[in-house]
């Protein structure tokens, strides 16, 4: 009797090899091939579940989302019951830095997406659609921690907003380049978020 495939988990199988791949030496001339080498399974299998290396990364970029909502709410458990909306938007904002390993991988992933989308608008509307709603996210915190009193009332969420994740996209971009140190980077994250609090 064949044995039965577990089609999501082979999925994240593939889409892990793409993260080591990115880890270790970026996306740009990793082929299909070299990625179901990394998989350990035939070409023929990858290009089963994914027809082109654009589609992969479409589906990576999804199941990193995934992982770092997980890694986010796992983030909150570990900070206990009382969590502050500031807390909160500290947490989100450190797993969208590459300050290990695994959060670098998943930055080179979006980066080598995101090359790509530049060329080809039918990649560019995933990407736009992913920043609209995180923007959204975003102000949506920075609201509720004007309302609980924690940050300052007179900000502009949405401006506020934008901001914040122009500010963390520069970050990682330093970190990637060795600019500063994910210490570094969190320290500035800290410091802009005191400036925005209520005195």
């Amino acid at each position: 009797m064949p044995k039965k495939v577990d089609h999501d988990e082979r999925r994240r199988h593939i889409a892990e090899a793409v993260l080591r791949i990115a880890g270790r030496h970026g996306l740009d001339r990793a082929t299909l091939r070299d990625i179901a080498v990394e998989a350990g399974i035939s070409l023929g299998a990858v290009q089963h579940y994914f027809r082109s290396k654009e589609e992969l990364l479409r589906h990576v970029i999804g199941y990193t989302g995934e992982q770092v909502t997980a890694r986010i709410v796992a983030g909150l458990g570990d900070l206990g019951a009382a969590v502050s909306e500031r807390s909160f938007l500290q947490v989100m904002i450190a797993e969208m830095l590459p300050l290990d390993a695994r959060r670098r991988a998943e930055r080179r992933v979006l980066q080598a997406f995101a090359a790509r989308a530049v060329d080809a608008p039918h990649l560019t509307e995933p990407l736009k659609e992913g920043y609209l709603w995180l923007h959204d996210q975003v102000a949506e915190l920075i609201g509720r921690s004007q309302r609980a009193g924690e940050l300052r009332p007179e900000l502009d969420a949405e401006r506020e907003s934008i901001t914040l994740l122009a500010m963390v996209e520069g970050l990682a971009f330093d970190i990637l380049l060795g600019v500063r140190d994910p210490d570094q980077a969190m320290a500035s994250v800290r410091y802009h978020l005191d400036r925005l609090a209520v005195r």
